[in-house]
């Protein structure tokens, strides 16, 4: 497809693993699964926001965790496997928490970009047309079968998020006593319902983009799904999605620096019809990332 040796490709993939620029990863959708996706935003006392992030980033169900700009608020990703889950930190744990002044929690109601494999930008600077359909041909099209998530897939699931690439036979070693063609009937079952999918972490950072920021927009509801799906084409823009709360969208963006981060907000996002106000928080540092636990400082989601 890329007119290079599978060798030449095996080595450059090594490469950008062990650099740690890029890992294939799954992930579980909640909407097959009548879950909410939530976007937590924590007000935190001085010197306290770094250890509550942390805290945050340990669990299974948070997915993407960072300190914003300024040290005292924490933003997440919350993916919640079940109800019980999600009540027991947005009604218990973060509520008990002393060192937490305020909480704001904000549901996704619609994502424009940075949900599934569709969100993949190929391009023709990159890829033709039929090599592109080539790549993306294997991904099965959504069955519209309602699928429950079981304790059997637990163990499938955290073995994906690490490696979207493990074998059958090793997410067999993983289950809780599955044979390898349960595992691969299930694996498939899940990926027909829409609820897994298969995606690509990039560092960003190690392509030029040293910034990630996060856009609030408010946006009038009239204009809403057109503002959300011109901000979510933008090749900077890493997730865009419509969201509950003081604020209408929601999008992370990544930028080699903080002209690019204006530039995109005067030129781009401040031309579209029914933007009334923009708020820019940028990242400092990023705890977790597409459910794996790191240490950044102040750079790519």
């Amino acid at each position: 497809m890329l007119a290079v040796s599978e060798q030449t490709v095996a080595r450059r993939y090594r490469r950008l693993l062990s650099s740690g620029a890029a890992r294939v990863i799954g992930f579980v959708d909640a909407e097959p699964f009548g879950r909410q996706n939530w976007m937590l935003h924590l007000s935190c006392r001085p010197d306290s926001a770094l250890n509550i992030g942390r805290a945050v980033a340990g669990r299974r169900d948070v997915q993407w965790v960072a300190v914003m700009s300024g040290g005292t608020q924490v933003d997440c990703v919350l993916r919640p496997r079940s109800i019980d889950e999600q009540d027991q930190l947005l009604l218990r744990q973060l509520p008990r928490t002393a060192q937490i002044t305020g909480i704001e929690a904000s549901s996704v109601l619609h994502v424009y970009r940075g949900s599934t494999t569709k969100d993949w930008r190929l391009g023709p600077d990159f890829l033709s047309a039929e090599e592109e359909q080539r790549l993306v041909g294997g991904t099965p099209a959504p069955s519209g079968r309602s699928v429950e998530l079981t304790a059997s897939d637990e163990p499938l699931v955290q073995a994906l998020m690490v490696d979207g690439r493990a074998t059958y036979a090793d997410l067999r070693s993983a289950s809780d006593g599955m044979t390898e063609a349960q595992v691969r009937r299930r694996v498939t079952e899940l990926r027909e319902a829409g609820a897994l999918y298969f995606d690509v972490d990039i560092d960003e950072r190690q392509f030029g983009l040293a910034l990630s920021a996060q856009l609030h927009l408010t946006v009038a509801p009239s204009h809403l799904h057109a503002v959300g799906e011109a901000v979510g084409a933008h090749p900077a823009v890493r997730f865009c999605g419509a969201t509950s709360g003081p604020t209408s969208i929601t999008a992370n963006v990544a930028a080699p620096d903080t002209e690019s981060i204006y530039r995109f907000v005067s030129e781009e996002v401040g031309r579209l019809e029914g933007v009334a106000q923009v708020q820019v928080a940028l990242v400092s540092r990023i705890l977790k990332r597409a459910g794996a636990v790191v240490e950044r400082d102040r750079g790519g989601s």
